[in-house]
């Protein structure tokens, strides 16, 4: 049933999301060439409307930002918190194959609309400098010669691979974490009669609050540990305590993702108020 969910929430989130991307990625096409352009012409009008495409194009980046988050936020909320509730909570599904559905199109969004504001940026960059994009992508050094770096460094591979899915995961928790943050804060004010908007922003920016604290406190602690007991004699010895650093940074972004998640659906099965 998670798969229908998925479908049914790619559908409706893709008829916003999609034309938006389509349009950062023209506005790209259209302002790369009226760069150029502004770049020799003396005629006014041709500077005013050029100049206008390129402010579009920079505007659309922060769109694409802004609408990706507010979709998220608006469909969890039309679709568990107001009247489209009282038929979705009726469905032959769990309270958590919902959240899950919410949580995995969202994430999937928010990694394609980066990944397109991260090439777009990149791509009119490249252009603008006159970089070869062959040549660029040529500099790259290869798999052997980043091996033979490596051995020289008396770097195991393992050690990369393992910095590399950490970084992932951290990826991965941070997009969950952030979507939860508002599922949270929204289900919970939504447990009460009135002021269910009003007290989800408080929600939140409590929420914020508490885990700011504590993340800084804890991202202190953890710092000063392993700057006192690592070994950096050698540069293996220091990324296992980057690795132990990360880890130890990944486990409270679990836990708070957990407890994130806990509230949402606890606050949808046990006190949400649709009326």
């Amino acid at each position: 049933m998670l798969g229908k969910l998925l479908k049914h929430e790619f559908r409706a989130t893709g008829r916003t999301l999609l034309p938006v991307i389509g349009a950062v990625l023209a506005l790209c096409v259209l302002a790369n060439i009226s760069i150029r352009i502004l770049n020799v012409t003396d005629s006014t009008f041709v500077t005013i409307l050029f100049g206008l495409i390129v402010s579009f194009f920079v505007l659309s980046i922060f769109v694409a930002a802004v609408m990706t988050t507010v979709v998220m936020v608006m469909r969890f909320y039309r679709n568990l918190l107001r009247d489209e509730g009282y038929l979705m909570h009726t469905l032959p599904v769990s309270v958590h194959e919902l959240v899950w559905s919410k949580l995995i199109a969202s994430f999937v969004w928010f990694l394609v609309t980066g990944l397109v504001i991260w090439l777009v940026i990149l791509l009119t960059v490249l252009i603008q400098t006159g970089t070869d994009l062959g040549e660029f992508f040529a500099g790259f050094p290869s798999w052997a010669e980043i091996r033979e770096a490596m051995a020289r460094a008396g770097i195991r591979s393992g050690d990369i691979w393992a910095i590399g899915l950490e970084v992932l995961a951290a990826g991965i928790l941070g997009g969950l974490t952030a979507c939860l943050h508002f599922y949270a804060a929204m289900s919970m004010g939504h447990m009460f009669a009135k002021d269910k908007i009003l007290l989800s922003v408080v929600f939140f920016v409590a929420i914020s609050f508490l885990f700011s604290i504590l993340n800084t406190g804890y991202g202190s602690l953890v710092a000063v540990g392993g700057i006192t007991d690592g070994d950096f004699e050698t540069f293996t010895q220091g990324i296992r305590v980057v690795q132990s650093f990360v880890l130890r940074i990944l486990g409270l972004q679990a836990i708070q993702a957990a407890v994130l998640y806990a509230a949402t659906v606890l606050s949808l099965k046990k006190g949400l108020n649709l009326a």
